[in-house]
């Protein structure tokens, strides 16, 4: 049975947000931002509902029928966020809803990717911010169909498509669908990143 899957509408922000704190709540990036388990759920959740509503603004957000999984992007001319659009976009809160020290990790990890991210697609490209399946839902080719909604539109432009990872197991998982290791680097003495790339055709 084929995926189906639409344009993130108004109003769902919240419900996407809440499966993708379930999908990344094992992640090292937010072990690595919230490292107390009971406080990773409403942080995280915080952070993914913010996201998701900046890339609903700037980009796009694909998701199913039931919000239970979704992909987040930056489109070509969008993919360096500005100071103006964190703060329009509620961003800005983060060390207030998510702590100081979450605030000064992700202030490192942003800085190092920021400069990785120039590197290697110093031109228009699609940016795959966050790609997320609620773990009842995982396996079902549901994150598969949510990497192609933009990456079929970046190859139709003949633009490429990056994104990172802090999971080991995603390089294998993102490489099958036709991304390559541009990069590998560690934030903060901690956290092991993989810049990822799916070049132009």
């Amino acid at each position: 049975m084929a995926v189906e899957l639409r344009t993130l509408r108004q109003g769902e922000e919240k419900r996407l947000a809440q499966a993708m704190t379930a999908a990344f709540f094992n992640d090292p990036l937010f072990e690595f931002l919230v490292p107390d388990e009971k406080q990773r759920v409403a942080k995280s959740g915080w952070f993914f509902e913010k996201a998701i509503g900046y890339c609903k603004r700037w980009g796009e957000v694909y998701t199913n029928e039931d919000n239970s999984a979704g992909s987040v992007w930056l489109t070509p001319g969008n993919t360096t966020m500005s100071t103006m659009r964190v703060l329009r976009s509620g961003l800005w809160q983060m060390p207030f809803r998510m702590s100081f020290g979450a605030f000064s990790r992700f202030n490192k990890l942003d800085s190092a990717a920021a400069a990785i991210h120039k590197k290697h697609v110093p031109g228009d490209h699609w940016y795959l911010l966050g790609l997320g399946t609620h773990p009842d839902k995982q396996g079902t080719g549901i994150g598969s169909a949510a990497i192609e909604m933009g990456a079929a539109k970046a190859a139709a432009a003949g633009l490429p498509v990056y994104l990172e990872t802090n999971t080991e197991s995603n390089v294998s998982y993102y490489s099958k669908r036709g991304f390559r290791v541009a990069e590998e680097f560690v934030v903060d003495g901690k956290l092991k990143t993989w810049a990822m790339m799916r070049d132009a055709d």
